[in-house]
């Protein structure tokens, strides 16, 4: 294994393990200063999950879990952004974005320009992509924890973390409700629609937090799962992750679509996060280890 990669790897499993522990500290905090139950739930979960982690990652026999582990921990830590929001943030950037969004699509920001294609139809198809979202990351992270002891596992459970990371501390750094929060008298909300644009609406008033906008992991965590097939499928010659990248590039077209016109994100979100998925990429391809012979 390429040294460089391994140093590399800890450290960023660690970067990991402080902003999971940064976040349940802060999101415990508040969660405790407000009255929502399921936060506090959360918050004790967060908790004891983040033992678990230590307990992992200072246990060499269990390194092949931390990718795994570390990716839960994000996602379990992630609902705290909401109790964050409420006690720790004065202050959002929404004017900011929106106005470089409009300065970056001639006059009118990219969800702005999406206003003109709504439709009942549309509405329904965009509302079903965005819901894949899900699938599209926890069916290859499944898959991937049952190959963990592979070096493809280890990198894409790298690059996934990396996407996390600057994601997560975009949220803390520039955090922002997204359009249809922020402005609504400007963006409408909800769009037309039927039972699967109702249905989604329903899931995400339940999950908004209120500050996880820039950038947008929806569409940068979907075009790195994308990437990381697609490039396998190029540079291994795995016609498996050949038809994979086909079925998720279907899938990724209408959830990134449906960041702008269901108004949760400005243009320049999927911009950062484009550019987030593009240089993790990068990343994991020059910092490939081994020879290709053990990365089949």
């Amino acid at each position: 294994m390429n040294l460089a990669f391994i140093k590399a790897e800890r450290r960023i499993a660690w970067a990991a393990v402080a902003l999971i522990a940064t976040m349940t500290a802060l999101g415990t905090i508040a969660a405790w200063q407000g009255s929502d139950a399921l936060l506090r739930l959360n918050a004790v979960l967060a908790c004891a999950f983040f033992f678990g982690i230590l307990h992992v990652m200072t246990r060499e026999r269990l390194a092949v879990w931390r990718g795994t582990v570390l990716f839960a921990g994000l996602w379990l830590a992630f609902p705290l952004f909401k109790a964050i929001r409420q006690f720790w943030i004065a202050r959002v950037f929404d004017a900011e974005l929106l106005a470089i969004d409009r300065a970056l699509w001639g006059g009118l920001s990219l969800p702005e320009h999406a206003l003109r294609l709504e439709s009942f139809a549309l509405s329904e198809v965009v509302s079903f992509g965005y819901a894949q979202f899900y699938f599209l990351v926890l069916l290859p992270v499944c898959w991937f924890a049952w190959k963990r002891q592979t070096p493809e596992s280890r990198r894409f459970f790298l690059g996934l973390t990396v996407m996390y990371i600057f994601g997560f501390v975009g949220y803390l750094l520039l955090p922002a409700g997204g359009p249809f929060l922020a402005f609504p008298s400007l963006f409408p909300y909800p769009p037309q629609g039927g039972a699967i644009t109702r249905m989604l609406v329903d899931v995400v008033e339940q999950g908004v937090t209120g500050m996880d906008v820039f950038p947008s992991l929806h569409c940068g965590v979907s075009l790195y799962v994308f990437g990381f097939f697609a490039s396998g499928a190029a540079l291994c010659k795995r016609r498996a992750y050949f038809g994979i990248a086909l079925v998720l590039a279907a899938i990724c077209a209408p959830l990134i679509l449906a960041t702008v016109y269901l108004r949760y994100h400005y243009g320049i979100d999927l911009l950062a996060g484009t550019a987030l998925a593009a240089a993790t990429l990068l990343f994991l391809h020059q910092s490939r280890f081994g020879n290709r012979s053990h990365e089949h």
